[in-house]
């Protein structure tokens, strides 16, 4: 008689199907694992110390003047007429750093 019979054919297949249960119950404790070594992690770090700089400090040329103001969330954007000419400022509110310079010869 063949080793191939009904009861031998279900028997490996449950078998394999309880390997691969197993095997896929293993890979998810090794994703749950690293999901919370990555919160540990995050959590853990200590936030980046909130350091108080004081007011942003920005100072126009010699004889200029300003001839028009805006406004943008964290930026400043100035119109300015120096002796040579007329230039527009884009200002970093957060750090009074121009960002941006656009002169136009007088």
């Amino acid at each position: 008689m063949s080793d191939m019979s009904p009861a031998n054919g279900a028997a490996s297949g449950q078998r394999l199907l309880k390997a691969v249960v197993i095997g896929l119950g293993v890979l998810i404790v090794i994703a749950l694992a690293f999901v919370v070594l990555g919160m540990v992690r995050k959590f853990s770090t200590p936030a980046a110390p909130d350091t108080d700089r004081g007011p942003a400090m920005f100072a126009l040329p010699p004889n200029s003047h300003v001839l028009e103001m805006q406004s943008e969330p964290g930026r400043t954007i100035l119109h300015v007429r120096t002796p040579k000419g007329d230039e527009i400022l884009v200002i970093d509110t957060e750090t009074g750093r121009v960002v941006s310079e656009v002169k136009a010869p007088k």
